[in-house]
C-alpha cells in the first residue's frame, strides 16, 4: 500500500495522543522528583542549571549517592524478576518481538527518576520506549501486519522524542532516518502525523517552550573555514569517547557486585558535581553555559571532562538513558574550547555558536544521525536556517574521519 488508510491514520493519530500524554506525565513526574531532591521547581522560573548550582555540594554528594542505590536496586530487579528488555530499535526491526509493556514502562520510569536524581544520561529515550510500548500492545490487538507494525512503532517512538523535547521537525526525521530507515511518501506522511499529533498534545499542557533561547548571531567566511577544521577533531573525540567504555570491565545485571559498584560510580559523580553541578542531569545545564559563552576554556576543559567520565560511570553502573543531550553538551564543550584557541591564532569566531555548531557534529555522529542532528540543533534554539551551512560543512569533514576510524578499530 503506498498511502495511508483511513484506519492506519487514525492509529497514528491515537498513538500520537499516548506519546504527548506520555511526555507530559514524565516532565510533571521528573520535575516532581528534582523539586524534592534539589528544591526545583517548574513554577518558580528558575532553571534546573541554577538550582545545582547554588544548592549545597554535600547535598549533590548525598543525592547522587541515593541516586547510586536507587540505579543498582532498581535495575537488578528489572533484570531479575522483568521480562527482557527489548529495544525499540530491535522491535522496529522485528515487530513479532513484543516489547514487555510493564517492564519496560517500569525500565522507563527508572530512567526519568534517576535522571531527576541527577544521572548524566539523557530523557529522550523514556517516552520513546513507553510509547513504543504501547503502540506494540494496541498493534497485538489491531491484528496488524508486519509492514504497517514496523511503521507504527517507529512513529510512536518519534512522537515520544517530539514530545519530550517539542521538537516536531527533528523528530520526523529522526523516524526517518534511524528507526524506519525509509523516505517514502508514505513514511514521511506518518511520521509526520504522528509527530505533530504528540507535538500539539503536549503545547497543549505546557505551551511552545524552546529548549534554549540565543541570541542570533550572524557569521562569515572565517567560521565556515573553522568549521570545516575542527570536524576531523570532533570525529576522532567521538571515537575516543566509544572506545573509553571499553577501558572498564563489564558488570552484568544480576551480579550480586552491581549495587556495590553503582553506589561507588555515583558517589564519584557526586564528588565530581561539587565542583563541575552542571554534569549533572541530561547536559542541557551545560549547554546553557557552552552556548552563551557564559564560562571560560579551564572550566570548560573542566567541564568536558568531567562529563565525559559521568556519562562513562552511570553506563558501567548499569544506568539506563538517552545519549543525545550528553552528546551535545560534549561536542558544546568541545567546540567552545577549540573557538577560544583558534582566536589566539587567527580571525575570531564566535565561541558560543562554535560550541552551538560542534554540538550538532558530535551528536550527529555519537548517535549516527546527521540529519536529524541538524534540524534539532535548529529547531531546540529556533536558530535561522542559515546555520544549516556550518553545521553541514563540520558533518561533511567530520564524517569520512569518523568512519574511516571506526572501521579501523571496529567500533
Amino acid at each position: 500500500m503506498k498511502y495511508l488508510n483511513v484506519r492506519t491514520v487514525a492509529q497514528l493519530i491515537i498513538l500520537g495522543i499516548i506519546a504527548g500524554l506520555t511526555g507530559i506525565i514524565l516532565i510533571v513526574f521528573m520535575h516532581t522528583i528534582q523539586h524534592y531532591a534539589f528544591g526545583y521547581s517548574v513554577d518558580s522560573g528558575v532553571s534546573f542549571r541554577e538550582i545545582v548550582e547554588y544548592v549545597s555540594p554535600w547535598r549533590r554528594l548525598f543525592v547522587l549517592m541515593i541516586c547510586g542505590i536507587v540505579v543498582g536496586l532498581g535495575w537488578k530487579v528489572i533484570h531479575r524478576y522483568g521480562q527482557t528488555i527489548v529495544s525499540v530499535e530491535t522491535a522496529v526491526d522485528n515487530p513479532k518481538q513484543s516489547m514487555p509493556f510493564i517492564t519496560t514502562v517500569c525500565h522507563s520510569l527508572l530512567q526519568i527518576l534517576t535522571i531527576a536524581l541527577g544521572s548524566p544520561l539523557g530523557r529522550e529515550t523514556a517516552p520513546r520506549e513507553i510509547s513504543a510500548a504501547f503502540a506494540a500492545k494496541l498493534i497485538s490487538l489491531w491484528h496488524i501486519d508486519e509492514q504497517n507494525a514496523r511503521l507504527l512503532l517507529s512513529c510512536a517512538a518519534g512522537a515520544g522524542l517530539a514530545a519530550v523535547y517539542n521538537i516536531p521537525a527533528a523528530s520526523i526525521v529522526f523516524t526517518l532516518e534511524t528507526l524506519l530507515r525509509d523516505w517514502s511518501f508514505r513514511s514521511i506522511s506518518a511520521a509526520m502525523l504522528a509527530c505533530g499529533t504528540a507535538t500539539y498534545i503536549v503545547r497543549l499542557g505546557f505551551g511552545d517552550s524552546v529548549q534554549y533561547s540565543l541570541p542570533q548571531v550572524p557569521f562569515n567566511e572565517t567560521f565556515i573555514i573553522w568549521a570545516a577544521v575542527v570536524g576531523p577533531i570532533i570525529a576522532i573525540s567521538v571515537i575516543l569517547f566509544e572506545k573509553s567504555f571499553k577501558l572498564f570491565p563489564v558488570v552484568y545485571q544480576n551480579s550480586s557486585k552491581t549495587i556495590f559498584i553503582a553506589i561507588l560510580a555515583f558517589t564519584a559523580i557526586g564528588f565530581m558535581s561539587m565542583w563541575y553541578p552542571e554534569i549533572l542531569g541530561n547536559g542541557r545545564a551545560g549547554n546553557q553555559l557552552s552556548f552563551t559563552y557564559s564560562i571560560n576554556w579551564q572550566y570548560g576543559v573542566g567541564l568536558f571532562g568531567t562529563k565525559w567520565l559521568a556519562v562513562v560511570l552511570a553506563i558501567l553502573a548499569g544506568a539506563s538513558g538517552g545519549r543525545i543531550t550528553p552528546s551535545m553538551m560534549l561536542g558544546g564543550m568541545l567546540g567552545l574550547i577549540l573557538a577560544i584557541l583558534w582566536n589566539e591564532f587567527f580571525p575570531m569566531v564566535a565561541p558560543g555558536m562554535a560550541a552551538f555548531v560542534c554540538a550538532a557534529t558530535y551528536l550527529g555522529l555519537a548517535q549516527k544521525m546527521p540529519l536529524t542532528a541538524a534540524i534539532l540543533l535548529l529547531e531546540m534554539s529556533r536558530f535561522s536556517p542559515e546555520y544549516l551551512f556550518p553545521i553541514c560543512v563540520c558533518l561533511a569533514t567530520s564524517l569520512p574521519m569518523f568512519m574511516y576510524l571506526q572501521e579501523k578499530y571496529k567500533i
